[in-house]
């Protein structure tokens, strides 16, 4: 009976053990990326500029997938010379950030404008904050399509790290991503704020810049 028992936890523990989810640690190359999305600004949000999309029926750049890759297999290949300029191609390829970024660039006078005047600040998250309760429906648009510009371009940058990776882009992997992209996002923010702005730094408090 005992043998028996011991039998079907066998079997259960077996099943479970299959079943179980293989986490896989992302590799982030925090420098790459800042560098990327340095990149990325200068090239897309300036008008004028010569800007890459994707063609119709063109699969995005990118490195082969795969269900499982170790620690160090990721680090080594995320080390590679030339890494931001890799990041930055590959999220290029990407339409929706594409003109994320477009969009940004074509309403810069009117986030420096509310960023001047203090009505909005720069959060530790990459978006921007409301500050004044008073800012009008107008300028509360500005802000809400400023922010989903963003919020766009950060899950972009996520993606193209997981791909960098050679790991699936899965719910879990993107969650694992996503406070990185937009840390980094947020960073560029608060080193490119001008004198007087709000930002807010990784611990949340504000203060001016």
């Amino acid at each position: 009976m005992k043998r028996r028992s011991r039998f079907v936890v066998g079997v259960i523990f077996f099943i479970f053990a299959s079943c179980a989810v293989i986490t896989v640690n992302i590799y982030f190359p925090e420098k790459d990326v800042k560098e990327a999305y340095k990149t990325l600004e200068k090239e897309l949000m300036t008008p004028g500029e010569k800007q890459e999309g994707t063609k119709p029926g063109e699969a995005p750049v990118g490195k082969p997938e795969s269900l499982l890759r170790f620690e160090f297999t990721s680090s080594a290949y995320a080390q590679e010379s030339g890494l931001a300029e890799n990041i930055a191609g590959i999220v290029k390829k990407m339409p929706d950030v594409v003109n994320a970024y477009r969009e940004m660039g074509a309403r810069v006078a009117d986030t420096d404008r509310l960023r001047d005047s203090g009505a909005v600040g720069e959060g530790k998250d990459g978006l921007l904050v409301i500050r004044d309760k008073n800012l009008s429906p107008a300028d509360r648009q500005i802000v809400e399509k400023e922010n989903a510009n963003r919020k766009t371009v950060i899950n972009g940058m996520a993606k193209a790290i997981i791909r960098i990776n050679r790991a699936q882009e899965t719910p879990d992997n993107l969650r694992q991503v996503m406070p990185q992209a937009a840390a980094q996002f947020a960073s560029i923010r608060r080193d490119s704020a001008k004198k007087g702005w709000w930002v807010q730094d990784s611990y949340g408090n504000w203060g001016r810049k």
